[in-house]
């Protein structure tokens, strides 16, 4: 993609990821010059079960219940899952297969098509693996369900989503911080958003780096918390 475009990469189990999404839509709404180019994650880098990754972290569904407070979006699915033990696969590598499957099938939806894996997983409490799942959104876009899970399986998808890693790791760096925005201008990489920042903070670096102010690294402990405070401004020469 050589055009000047925003790259969005953001993980399916990640609830920032989640809440950022009327965000990530607003400003793609405002910039329709920037095509949005959508990465996966990999934060649930192993394939566990919901009730197993429950179990290592004990302050889960709190933490989730923060997060919900905080940012105004439901996580009522995922924690209702956890809460009756429905038994469910994380899997990042996974997940992002299932994207890539989806964006090569019905190309121009790739940002609808992470929010419903998304929602399938926060808002409604789903395994997104389950036949049911992939049946919904292969329905959702207009393919048979066998087309789905054939992309899926597919040696190229699999190439794809690990290109796709590749590549969202040579832009957030050392430390992934997810959902990440950044504007890509040619050979110019600015990250508007590492981390969940709020509308204010898109927009503001946002503008700052199309008037090519030059801005600073935004290192994710900076990000917005799910307290709801930030230490972000504007940054200018």
């Amino acid at each position: 993609m050589n055009t000047a475009h925003f790259v969005y990469i953001a993980d399916v189990y990640c609830p920032w990821c989640y809440a950022f999404w009327p965000i990530m839509q607003r400003i793609a709404a405002q910039h329709p010059e920037f095509p949005v180019h959508v990465l996966g994650g990999n934060l649930m880098s192993r394939r566990v079960t919901l009730a197993d990754d429950a179990a290592a972290s004990p302050g889960l569904t709190d933490f989730w219940r923060e997060v919900e407070h905080a940012l105004g979006r439901s996580l009522a699915g995922a924690i209702h899952a956890v809460e009756t033990g429905r038994e469910m696969c994380l899997f990042s590598p996974g997940a992002d297969e299932v994207l890539e499957a989806l964006k090569t099938l019905a190309p121009g939806h790739a940002l609808e098509q992470l929010l419903a894996l998304e929602d399938l997983f926060y808002g409604q409490g789903q395994d997104i693996f389950s036949d049911s799942s992939l049946a919904a959104l292969a329905q959702r876009w207009h393919m048979a369900p066998d087309a789905l899970t054939a992309a899926m399986a597919a040696p190229e998808t699999a190439q794809a989503a690990r290109r796709g890693l590749e590549e969202a790791s040579a832009l957030m760096g050392e430390i992934s911080a997810y959902p990440s925005v950044i504007l890509v201008r040619g050979n110019r990489r600015d990250a508007v958003s590492r981390g969940f920042v709020h509308y204010e903070t898109v927009a503001s670096r946002l503008e700052d780096a199309m008037q090519d102010l030059g801005l600073e690294d935004m290192p994710p402990h900076t990000a917005c918390s799910w307290h709801g405070g930030c230490t972000l401004g504007r940054h200018t020469k």
